[in-house]
C-alpha cells in the first residue's frame, strides 16, 4: 500500500518565509496595518511572546516567532544587524 504525501501543504507555496524578530506581536500588528495581513494562528509562550505564528499577505503564508536564545533562535538585532 502506498500513500501519496503532498510535499507542499495546501495554501503554502514552494517558499515560505519564517521570521524571527524581537517583538513579534508588534511586528504582526505592523504587517496587518501596512500590508493588510491576516493572522491565521499563534502559539504564545508563558511570557506572552509568540512561539509560532502564521499570517497571510495576499496568497502567501508567512511564519513569525519571537527570538528565543535558550533554543538557539536569534533575531537580526541579536546578531548585530
Amino acid at each position: 500500500m502506498t500513500t501519496k504525501i503532498k510535499p507542499i501543504p495546501e495554501g503554502f507555496h514552494t517558499f515560505t518565509a519564517c521570521l524571527t524578530v524581537r517583538g513579534a506581536a508588534d511586528a504582526l500588528e505592523f504587517y496587518k496595518k501596512a500590508f493588510g495581513a491576516t493572522e491565521l494562528m499563534r502559539f504564545n509562550m508563558p511570557d506572552g511572546k509568540i512561539a509560532h505564528g502564521e499570517f497571510k499577505i495576499g496568497d502567501s503564508i508567512f511564519m513569525i516567532a519571537d527570538e528565543n536564545p535558550e533554543c538557539g533562535s536569534a533575531s537580526p538585532e541579536a546578531l548585530g544587524r
